[in-house]
């Protein structure tokens, strides 16, 4: 009997000089989960709200905006045929389409313009052009825009007159270079005026230069 009791006295003191340190770890680990911060429901939705915004943002500047636009062309064409030079004018529509390229800031644009038919007595002239550009556009002040963009244009030129033994029908390859001024008047919406310049590429032809003065109405999806 007297060697079980000493057994389990010394097994019960044993346990007493573990019982601290046992309850120091378990207090130690449960202490280390609660290693946090407590937030707000207000908190967490104004950082889930963010990180959606975000997100938005990150998926338009991955997507190229497409645009699209309409104008009225002002046309001045300076003329070289029959050792004679003339200068006429010309009114019309224009159409664009275009894309972003590795930003928002450039940007890649065809063009449509189609100034009609003229007459004036005996003298006809008409003209239409295609063009093809890249352009690059920042912010310059509040809601206001600068483009500067450069690319190639083909013309095609009839301008006839009997009477001075004047027939010219041709299509000209040429130089252009533009730059403008836009307001952004909505996100998606900008109205603005450009100036164009162009040269023939080749020699050999009758519309030597010219430019041209555009308003546009541009949007963007």
């Amino acid at each position: 009997m007297t060697n079980k009791n000493s057994i389990k006295v010394t097994l019960a003191g044993f346990l007493f000089l573990l019982t601290p340190t046992m309850v120091w770890a378990a207090g130690s680990s449960y202490g280390s989960n609660k290693d946090y911060e407590e937030v707000s429901y207000d908190d967490l939705l104004n950082e889930l709200t963010s990180k959606k915004q975000k997100i938005q943002q990150d998926n338009n500047t991955d997507t190229p905006r497409l645009h699209a636009g309409i104008g009225y062309a002002n046309s001045f064409s300076n003329i070289s045929t029959n050792g004679q030079h003339f200068s006429r004018n010309a009114t019309g529509i224009q159409l664009s389409v275009g894309t972003d390229l590795i930003s928002p800031e450039w940007y890649a644009e065809g063009i449509f313009r189609n100034y009609g038919s003229n007459s004036n007595g005996a003298e006809d002239f008409g003209l239409r052009e295609l063009e093809a550009k890249i352009g690059y556009t920042n912010l310059l002040k509040d809601v206001w825009h600068y483009t500067i963009s450069s690319g190639v244009s083909e013309r095609f030129l009839k301008f006839s007159d009997p009477t001075r033994n004047i027939d010219v029908n041709e299509s000209t390859p040429e130089l252009v270079i533009s730059t403008g001024i836009f307001a952004q008047v909505h996100r998606n919406l900008s109205v603005g005026a450009e100036v164009s310049g162009r040269t023939a590429m080749v020699n050999k032809t009758s519309d030597q230069n010219s430019f041209d003065f555009a308003f546009r109405l541009n949007t963007s999806l």
